[in-house]
């Protein structure tokens, strides 16, 4: 599994051995609470002026201990290395731009690496690199996938269809971002296609309307739409998985036999 942002903390909920039958607790347990809710007043100030507080590559307008103490108890010390299936995940370093995939070191730092959105959170020093939130860099990680020749791959993006007018500062930014995203999504899953000789298949999660990260009563909704979404891409699964069975199978039986 490759997840990125939010999927990281699910890629690795199921690589640790969560069910998904799980996944609406594993949420409420790990978004519940006040996890997003002590602001960094430092931070917050040293936008205003540099005399009044500070605000660098390792600041974020939010403390982020409370998250980073919720998933390391849901992770514990599990290392990537331990996770099964083998799971990556998307991170982008603040210096330099670059996406970087985790794929060693402790899962709880690496899920924080992946969803650290900045500058609401501050990234996270991993191997020299401060790095955060994935999305900066490859909101859906189908390209690394590609790059490292997995036979089917079944790509799960979220999207969002508000039509209403933005409302403030916080709700423009997002509107931004997630145009941004969705833009750098499109380039990377057409070059992905381009390279893969076997399948890919996109399963496009839709809401008319937004949803934030306290939303927690929106989690019923977000299944509902998740199950309805591969519902529709049954048959585009299917077909993937049974064509690249019948080329394996080819492949086998043209090597099998004398020369």
């Amino acid at each position: 599994m490759v997840g990125c942002s939010g999927g990281s903390a699910v890629c690795a909920g199921i690589g640790a051995g969560y069910q998904p039958a799980e996944g609406p607790e594993m949420i409420s347990r790990l978004l519940g609470g006040d996890v997003f809710g002590k602001v960094n007043y430092r931070s917050v100030l040293g936008i205003a002026s540099r005399w009044l507080g500070r605000f660098d590559k390792s600041s974020g307008l939010l403390d982020p201990g409370t998250l980073r103490q919720a998933f390391r108890r849901m992770y514990g010390n599990l290392r990537l290395e331990e996770l099964r299936p083998r799971t990556l995940l998307q991170a982008t370093d603040v210096e330099t731009g670059e996406g970087v995939l985790l794929s060693r070191g402790l899962v709880a730092d690496a899920v924080y690496a992946s969803s650290a959105f900045f500058p609401v959170l501050p990234p996270i020093c991993i191997d020299g690199r401060w790095l955060a939130d994935g999305v900066y860099s490859a909101p859906v990680p189908v390209l690394e996938a590609a790059r490292r020749n997995m036979d089917v791959i079944i790509a799960l993006d979220f999207q969002e269809r508000v039509t209403a007018e933005p409302g403030g500062f916080a709700d423009c930014f997002q509107r931004y971002i997630d145009s941004t995203m969705r833009s750098l999504t499109r380039s990377q899953m057409l070059l992905a296609l381009d390279l893969r000789e076997h399948e890919i298949v996109i399963v496009n999660v839709e809401f008319d309307h937004t949803i934030n990260l306290r939303d927690l009563h929106e989690i019923p909704n977000i299944l509902a739409a998740g199950r309805q979404a591969v519902e529709q891409s049954r048959e585009a699964i299917l077909s993937a998985v049974k064509s690249f069975a019948r080329r394996k199978r080819g492949a086998f039986s043209g090597n099998s036999l004398p020369a």
